[in-house]
């Protein structure tokens, strides 16, 4: 979130960080060298601690690039899967490799595909769900998710201020607008939408924490 977070704010959470395991260490430079976008070191560490905290059962990854933020939240897990879909086969080879490396790939059900195809096709019920997918499809997914995320469950959502973008409406290029505007949407209408409760932290490029509410509102006005 370079617009928004000062960059020497920034750098000193950062530099509060424990030092990452090293197969993170090697991803992060193979990622910066060939330009792919992986989560920032504080939004990992984040990952981790709230993994640790809920301790899911299942864990749903819709973008896996090239595994960072799954091995963050694999490491957090005393038991329990996560399953995790990547679009492009190269990455999706590269996370296996990483995955094993770091001695977590038993806790990880790495898939190729496209997870607007895939995701909507699960049956299984998930207690957290990182979307690091399509910045423009993140209301799709939350459709999705409203059907597949336990009540109570946490939904974590990265990079949902785009370079601060979405604050200011300053996005460089035109055809942006669209990715911009939806994401700004899907952000306001959790004023109003009281099925779950949402808070945007300011780390890395953003990071909403959406809790489903653990009974639907309606059904609780009807117990009443």
């Amino acid at each position: 979130m370079k617009d928004v977070l000062d960059l020497e704010l920034q750098m000193f959470l950062r530099n509060l960080l424990p030092e990452e395991h090293e197969v993170l260490q090697e991803m992060r430079s193979y990622a910066e060298e060939h330009h792919i976008p992986v989560v920032d070191p504080e939004v990992g560490h984040l990952l981790h601690i709230l993994t640790g905290l809920v301790q899911p059962e299942r864990i749903l990854e819709i973008g896996t690039a090239i595994g960072c933020s799954t091995i963050a939240m694999a490491q957090a897990m005393e038991q329990g899967r996560i399953t995790t879909i990547e679009l492009t086969e190269e990455r999706h080879t590269l996370a296996l490799d990483y995955f094993k490396r770091a001695g977590v790939a038993d806790k990880i059900d790495a898939v190729l595909g496209d997870a607007r195809e895939l995701v909507p096709e699960l049956k299984q019920e998930y207690d957290m769900i990182f979307m690091d997918a399509a910045k423009g499809q993140y209301q799709e997914f939350l459709d999705i998710a409203d059907r597949i995320l336990k009540p109570g469950g946490l939904l974590v959502a990265d990079n949902v201020l785009i370079n601060g973008w979405v604050v200011n409406l300053n996005y460089p290029r035109h055809r942006q607008k669209t990715m911009v505007y939806r994401m700004k949407a899907f952000l306001e209408q959790f004023k109003e939408n009281t099925q779950y409760q949402c808070s945007v932290v300011p780390l890395g490029d953003g990071v909403a924490l959406i809790r489903k509410q653990k009974q639907r509102v309606d059904e609780h006005k009807q117990a009443d």
